[in-house]
């Protein structure tokens, strides 16, 4: 499980998996997935598992499917419209425009599309379709938080004994958020991961868990591993 240097190591240890993260860390000393090799702040290790994972690692693992490498490709096989969002390592880009532009491939002349892209930052920025390996379609219409999972994270927080309170409207849940009191009286705070940040490998994962003091953020959890892990840290 190699580390890095790094400030501090929080342990977390739950009935069913056992978290490790650091604290304070710098870029550079992150843990690395023993699955799939990818950089990550936290990793897991289920209950009788010796390997330590990412969270989308372990989830798959928890759910009877296999972890492992995987592409990621979703960049759909069509030229992209306008007001379509896209997800990059700089952050999310609005596509306000295209435009064919005529290049030319190994001494041939051919016509390429070139898309301006608005960054959530304000700039502007022209990419060649061919060169947007690293930007990903965020899915425009897709309701990760329904009543159903705002059901699921209430009975998993009931059945672990905690107390706990909705606000916001039934009607968008979405928009709900959750104050859950800890065994000792620590106050948390539920919240929704938002759409663009939703991984459809991992569909189970919605919910973060905020405490102010001390400050501490979870990473993005299943109902009932968010459940156990406010149940079980200590206080």
């Amino acid at each position: 499980m190699p580390v890095g240097r790094h400030f501090g190591l929080a342990i977390s240890r739950m009935p069913r998996l056992t978290y490790a993260a650091t604290i304070g860390a710098s870029e550079d000393c992150r843990f690395v997935c023993s699955t799939c090799y990818g950089d990550c702040w936290g990793v897991y290790r289920l209950h009788g598992e010796t390997a330590w994972l990412c969270s989308l690692c372990a989830d798959m693992k928890d759910n009877g499917m296999v972890p492992g490498p995987r592409s990621f490709d979703t960049q759909p096989p069509r030229q992209l419209r306008a007001g379509e969002q896209l997800r990059s390592p700089e952050g999310v880009w609005t596509v306000t425009g295209s435009k064919r532009v005529p290049t030319r491939e190994n001494g041939a002349l051919q016509h390429a599309c070139m898309y301006v892209l608005t960054h959530e930052g304000g700039q502007e920025e022209e990419w060649r379709g061919r060169d947007m390996a690293d930007f990903h379609l965020i899915p425009a219409a897709f309701e990760h938080i329904t009543r159903a999972r705002c059901n699921e994270l209430a009975a998993a927080l009931t059945a672990a004994g905690l107390s706990w309170e909705g606000h916001g409207r039934h009607d968008t849940p979405r928009r709900l958020t959750y104050t859950v009191t800890g065994p000792s009286g620590r106050q948390w705070s539920i919240r929704p991961v938002p759409g663009i940040d939703f991984d459809r490998q991992q569909p189970s994962n919605l919910w973060q868990v905020v405490c102010t003091a001390p400050r501490h953020q979870s990473a993005v959890l299943s109902a009932r591993v968010l459940a156990d892990r406010i149940r079980e840290l200590p206080e």
